[in-house]
C-alpha cells in the first residue's frame, strides 16, 4: 500500500497538542463547533426514523417494503438536492445554505408527530431527509476552509463524530419517550432544533476562504457559469478520473451503509428477539462506543499513514466486522461489542472520507464536487440497497441480505480508493486539487 508517514511527507515537525489548540482556536474552532453542532442535531433528527419502524410498522399495517420504499424515495430525492445545495453554497456561501437546510429539515422532522396517515409520513420522511442531506458537502466544505492546512484531516475527522454522537443521543432520548409515550413523540424533540438554527444564522460568519475568492474576483469566471457548466466541470478531463472514482466509493460505502443501518433495530427485534426499546438502546450504545473509530481514522490519516490507506484498512476491517456482528453474538453485551466494532471501522472511514473528498476539488468547485462525487454518488447506493434488502429478507434471511448488501461493495470500495493517487496529508487543499 505503499504506507508512508504524512509528517515526513510534508517535511513539517509534528506538532504537539498545544500547537494544535494554537492554530484552531478562534475563527476555526468557532466554524468546526457550528458544524459539529449542526451535524450532530441534523442526526439526530434523522435517525429517529429508524428508531421508529416497529412502531410505524404496527400503526399502518405496513411491511418490510414500505418502508424500503421510503428509504429509497428519501435518498433519490437527497441525490439530487445534495448536488442542488453544493452549487448553491459555491455561488452564494456556504452560511445561508448550512442554517437553512438545518432548521427546515428539523421543522419536517418534529411535524411527524401529527401524520394522520401513512402517505403523509412518506411524504415527511422524504422531504426532511432529502433537505438535511444537503447539509453534508455544506459542514465538511465550511470546516475544511477554515481548518489549518496541517490539522484540517483532524477537524473534518472529528466532525463526522456528529454521526454516532446524534444516532447515541436520538437513542437516549427515543428509548425512554417511546417507552412511555410511543414512536410519534420522539420526533417532537426535533422542534427545538428550528429556534437553535434561526440564532445561528445572527452570528455565524460566512467561510473566510470564499469570501476572499468573492472579494478578489479571482472566481468571476466561475461564478457566471450556468449550473450545467458547473457540473460539467467536475467531469472535466484533468479531474474526471478523480470524480469518478470518488464517486464509486461513495456508491459503494452508502449503498452499504442505507442497506443496513435504518434496518437494524427491525434485525435486532427480529432475530435477536428483542422489544423495540432494547434494539433501540443495542444500536445507540454501540454507535456511542463506534466513536473511538471515527477518532482513530482521524488520527491515523493525519500521523501514520495517508487518508487513502486508512480509508482502505477501515472498509475491510469493517466488512469483517459486520460478518462478525451478524452471526456470532448470542447476547446483548456481544451484539453491543460486535455493533461498536462495526461502527468503529466501517462508519468510522467517513471521518477520513471527507477530508480525502474536498482534497480533490479546488476552492470554486469544492462543494459541488464534494456533493456530485460525494453525497449525490453516496446518495445513489441509499436509493438501490434499502429496497434490495427488503426483498431479499424473506427469500434469504436477514443474516444474507445484510452480508450481501456490505461485504462486496466494501471491498469494491476499497479497490477503488485504492487506483486513487496516494497523497500526502495536510497539504493545502487548492494545492493538491490543482
Amino acid at each position: 500500500m505503499n504506507i508512508q508517514s504524512d509528517r515526513a511527507a510534508t517535511g513539517e515537525p509534528s506538532g504537539g497538542v498545544g500547537d494544535f489548540f494554537n492554530q484552531v482556536r478562534g475563527y476555526p474552532l468557532m466554524i468546526f463547533t457550528v458544524c459539529l453542532l449542526g451535524w450532530t442535531l441534523t442526526n439526530i433528527d434523522q435517525s429517529l426514523f429508524s428508531y421508529a419502524i416497529t412502531g410505524i410498522r404496527a400503526e399502518f399495517d405496513k411491511d418490510l417494503t414500505a418502508i424500503g420504499r421510503i428509504l429509497s424515495l428519501s435518498f433519490l430525492l437527497a441525490a439530487v438536492f445534495a448536488v442542488f445545495m453544493g452549487i448553491l453554497a459555491d455561488k452564494y456561501g456556504r452560511k445561508n445554505v448550512f442554517v437553512g437546510t438545518l432548521g427546515t429539515s428539523a421543522l419536517l422532522v418534529g411535524l411527524h408527530y401529527w401524520v394522520p396517515n401513512f402517505l403523509t409520513l412518506e411524504i415527511l420522511r422524504v422531504l426532511g431527509f432529502a433537505v438535511s442531506i444537503g447539509l453534508a458537502p455544506i459542514v465538511v466544505t465550511y470546516t475544511s476552509e477554515a481548518a489549518p492546512a496541517r490539522y484540517r484531516g483532524l477537524m473534518t475527522g472529528f466532525l463526522q463524530c456528529g454521526y454516532p454522537i446524534g444516532w447515541f443521543l436520538a437513542a437516549m432520548i427515543a428509548a425512554p419517550i417511546m417507552a412511555d409515550y410511543g414512536w410519534r413523540a420522539i420526533f417532537l424533540p426535533a422542534l427545538a432544533v428550528v429556534p437553535i438554527a434561526i440564532i445561528l444564522s445572527r452570528f455565524l460568519p460566512e467561510s473566510r476562504r470564499f469570501q476572499d475568492a468573492k472579494n478578489a474576483k479571482v472566481d468571476t469566471a466561475q461564478n457566471a457559469q450556468s449550473w450545467t457548466a458547473r457540473i460539467k466541470a467536475v467531469f472535466a478531463p484533468e479531474i474526471r478520473r478523480r470524480t469518478l472514482l470518488c464517486s464509486t466509493i461513495y456508491f459503494m460505502v452508502g449503498g452499504a451503509y442505507a442497506g443496513t443501518a435504518f434496518y437494524f433495530p427491525s434485525f435486532f427485534a427480529e432475530v435477536r428477539g428483542y422489544d423495540a426499546e432494547t434494539a433501540t438502546l443495542v444500536v445507540g450504545i454501540s454507535y456511542g462506543i463506534g466513536i473511538l473509530g471515527y477518532l482513530g481514522s482521524s488520527l491515523v490519516g493525519e500521523f501514520v499513514t495517508t487518508r487513502r490507506n486508512t480509508i482502505v484498512i477501515w472498509l475491510w476491517l469493517g466488512a469483517l466486522a459486520m460478518c462478525g456482528l451478524i452471526w456470532i453474538p448470542t447476547t446483548f453485551a456481544g451484539d453491543v461489542l460486535w455493533f461498536s466494532l462495526m461502527a468503529a471501522f466501517f462508519y468510522g472511514a467517513n471521518a477520513v472520507m471527507g477530508t480525502f473528498l474536498t482534497e480533490q476539488f479546488p476552492t470554486h468547485m469544492r462543494a459541488t464536487g464534494s456533493a456530485i462525487a460525494g453525497t449525490f454518488a453516496m446518495n445513489l447506493g441509499h436509493v438501490l440497497f434499502p429496497l434490495g434488502v427488503a426483498f431479499a429478507v424473506e427469500p434469504l434471511g436477514w443474516e444474507w441480505a445484510f452480508a450481501l448488501a456490505t461485504v462486496p461493495p466494501l471491498f469494491i470500495a476499497g479497490l477503488a480508493a485504492l487506483a486513487m493517487e496516494n497523497k500526502a496529508s495536510g497539504l493545502d487543499i487548492d494545492e493538491t486539487a490543482e
